[in-house]
């Protein structure tokens, strides 16, 4: 394992991912009974209790298989094949999405998503390059149906819409730079230098922080490039599965909103339901807060305002943050202090070669 390797590996902060849990769940209450007070508060409890068994359990089978997909999308993309592997890659995302569930823009999901695979007896190097392309995947899929869900949502909700939109923007901005990044590393790299090099960053920071700041930037960028053109020259074939993966997990989500809304007895149009949940999926990228708590019971709340009485739009808010969001926080955290008790598996050979090419890189 290179020097880099040890370093990315060891970025994991336990204390900080439990500062971040405390923090989750002091905003998701707080804004959990923010939502529940606007929208109807004993009305709202009333129908969170009338939900039928049937239809909870329809709308927790579907977070469970969109956990599934993300296991496929990383299974897909390691040397080894899906194979024998989906249900290990599957616990593997949960431990590390756990960390970028609880901490701002998602900044804890590298180093934790690192550690997990590689207690899986992946190689750093090659847990790296598949956390890469799984962002820029993941990246992908907003900026395509995001700006298709923006569109269809109601003319009502202009005011929510045009925050969804400006979270789309966002993940399109990073998009960009990240294939740029892979395409041609020096050109964004000297950008991202150039940038991060500003008089204003010095008189924010100082001139050491800065210095350090810059040489760290530098250093990742180069190392997350190299990962992305590994993957996408050795083993292209697969990118194809492991979206499809991810794509089958996000539809899951979505499809988890209009579920426990029937279950409500809402009774509507689907297609802006759908567009609400894509649009606050996305929004949740771009929040500062973990997972976006707070951003995206108001912005969902709002939308649902819009599409159905207030009672119903409050109570399917908290139904479907609980199923989608904390039920992952909860089955993560435990996937999380496993791999943290348990020594990494020893390497297994990969079921194909790779390129002779890349044996020195």
């Amino acid at each position: 394992m290179s020097e880099g390797d040890v370093r990315r590996t060891s970025a994991l902060d336990v204390g900080r991912l439990r500062t971040g849990l405390t923090i989750t769940v002091a905003i998701g209450v707080t804004v959990g009974l923010g939502v529940t007070f606007a929208t109807g508060s004993k009305a709202v409890l009333t129908s969170i209790l009338k939900l039928p068994v049937g239809w909870l359990l329809l709308s927790l089978a579907l977070s469970a298989l969109s956990w599934v997909g993300q296991g496929l999308g990383f299974a897909a993309l390691t040397t080894r094949g899906v194979r024998g592997q989906l249900l290990r890659m599957t616990a593997a995302f949960l431990g590390g999405d756990f960390a970028a569930l609880v901490t701002p823009f998602g900044s804890g999901g590298i180093p934790a998503g690192v550690f997990c695979l590689t207690r899986e007896g992946l190689s750093a190097g090659e847990s790296s390059a598949i956390i890469a392309m799984h962002s820029l995947l993941t990246g992908s899929f907003f900026l395509v149906v995001g700006v298709i869900a923006a569109i269809v949502m109601p003319l009502e909700s202009s005011g929510s819409r045009m925050i969804v939109w400006s979270g789309i923007g966002a993940i399109a901005v990073v998009l960009v730079f990240v294939v740029l990044l892979a395409i041609r590393p020096h050109v964004a790299t000297a950008w991202l230098n150039r940038t991060l090099s500003g008089s204003w960053l010095k008189r924010l920071l100082g001139e050491k922080r800065q210095a350090r700041l810059v040489a760290a930037v530098d250093r990742e960028a180069t190392q997350f490039a190299g990962d992305v053109q590994t993957l996408m020259r050795e083993r292209p074939s697969q990118l194809a599965l492991s979206f499809f993966g991810l794509f089958v997990s996000r539809v899951c989500l979505v499809v988890c909103l209009p579920v426990i809304m029937l279950g409500l007895g809402w009774r509507g149009e689907i297609l802006p339901l759908l567009a609400t949940a894509v649009g606050a999926m996305a929004l949740a990228i771009v929040s500062p807060t973990p997972g976006g708590s707070g951003a995206v019971e108001a912005a969902t709340a709002a939308l649902l305002a819009t599409q159905a009485p207030m009672a119903i739009a409050g109570a399917a808010t908290l139904l479907w943050r609980a199923v989608t969001y904390y039920t992952e926080v909860i089955a993560g955290w435990l996937m999380f202090t496993r791999y943290l008790a348990m020594r990494p598996r020893a390497p297994e050979p990969a079921s194909r070669e790779l390129p002779t090419s890349s044996a020195g890189s």
